[in-house]
């Protein structure tokens, strides 16, 4: 008979297993091919091997963003102005049932660690060593090489995107790494998503915090480094006094100034497309009728002026803007639910998460170019829905080695 703690620690690393998979958003369906066998021989372990109880809290979180998911895509289908249903191979079951899956994997993890607080916190915790492990061992080997790892591109065949086209003097060539995904941006997006829910369980910024929150500007990804020295910002605030923060203090105008102007020759080695781009889907987003901004165009819709494209190839590049998460998830709210949905849900997790570190953090999620249908942001969602915050003590709880 296989003892409890055995049982407990297998389906520890079946939650890590599954959500660092979870994750890796960029090789699509193959992700489910690997997370439901785990999620399967989770659950059979829970109830067969483990004492099989449900956790009353996650369970009822479950029914209740289950519900909410689906009542948010009602209007489209219905197509109750403004909300739209004008992607046509986007239905409302499919959408439903996508997120179902993610909301499901998201709470079959608290059933398995039991709402542990402590378990789900170290179980976050190897998930971000697990993504760092990828890309600073790409960084640490394209820099002197040239010769970059990539994983999705031996798991999927599309390559990542870590040429910067930038070179600067003593350094050289400036690569982007992307750890498990196709872009820097990617990367740094759901780390930020990692720390903001391991910080949501224990605020102490540990060394782990610390490397990636570094890792996230060492991407070199523009929006990147403006939210990543936000993060490093905060943390460089709160730490406790030591020679080793004055000497960054006095540094830190040099440092700043080294990763901006990365930043500016990422940016001027595009030719100004990039930003064109970004820039044209502003002005899309905002030239739509005010009930539409007011309200979104709804879960099963897009701006009206984008719909026969997205239907027809999919290849929204076409109408020469960014795509619909590029300028950051804030605006892809907007798209969808406009900005009574923005504020409805940023007011939700602002008040729900209370302390001034993980508002900060969420600032910054909505910042980022990610998706708040990734699994990464329903994990994150559900993970606040489900539990209180551990809130900082009045000391600091950022661990300082120099004194």
């Amino acid at each position: 008979m296989i003892s409890k703690t055995k049982v407990s620690q297998v389906l520890f690393w079946i939650s890590v297993a599954i959500v660092s998979i979870g994750f890796m958003e960029n090789i699509n369906a193959l992700r489910y091919n690997l997370m439901v066998p785990l999620l399967g021989l989770g659950w059979v372990l829970h109830f067969f091997y483990s004492d099989n109880k449900i956790d009353r809290n996650s369970t009822k979180s479950f029914i209740l963003v289950s519900l909410l998911i689906a009542l948010i895509a009602l209007p489209s289908l219905l197509k109750i102005y403004p909300h739209a249903h004008n992607l046509v191979k986007y239905t409302y079951y499919s959408f439903v049932v996508g997120m179902m899956v993610k909301i499901f994997s998201a709470y079959s993890i608290f059933v398995f660690l039991k709402g542990d607080i402590n378990k789900l916190e170290k179980m976050i915790k190897y998930v971000i060593i697990f993504n760092l492990s990828m890309f600073f061992l790409q960084f640490f080997v394209v820099f002197p090489t040239g010769y970059y790892i990539d994983p999705l591109r031996a798991i999927t065949g599309e390559p990542s995107r870590y040429g910067g086209g930038i070179v600067i003097p003593v350094i050289g060539q400036v690569y982007r790494c992307t750890g498990f995904f196709e872009e820097p941006s990617t990367y740094a997006g759901f780390i930020v998503v990692l720390l903001a829910s391991k910080l949501y369980l224990n605020p102490k910024v540990d060394k782990v915090v610390l490397v990636a929150a570094a890792s996230i500007i060492l991407s070199f990804s523009v929006a990147a480094i403006a939210y990543g020295l936000i993060v490093i910002g905060y943390f460089f605030l709160r730490s406790k006094p030591s020679y080793l923060k004055y000497i960054l203090f006095i540094l830190s105008p040099v440092l700043v100034a080294a990763v901006i102007s990365i930043a500016l020759d990422r940016l001027t080695s595009q030719g100004g497309n990039a930003q064109d781009i970004r820039d044209n889907l502003n002005t899309m987003v905002f030239a739509q009728q005010l009930p539409i901004l007011i309200f979104g165009n709804g879960a099963l819709g897009i701006m009206p002026a984008a719909a026969y494209v997205m239907n027809s190839t999919g290849a929204i590049y076409q109408l020469g803007i960014a795509s619909l998460n590029d300028n950051g998830m804030w605006l892809f709210f907007i798209i969808k639910f406009g900005f009574v949905g923005l504020v409805a849900i940023t007011s939700y997790l602002f008040f729900k998460t209370k302390s001034t570190l993980n508002r900060i953090m969420l600032f910054v999620i909505l910042l980022t170019k990610l998706s708040f249908l990734y699994f990464g942001f329903v994990f994150y969602f559900f993970l606040i829905f489900n539990n209180k915050p551990v809130l900082e003590d009045g000391q600091s709880n950022i661990e300082s080695d120099v004194d």
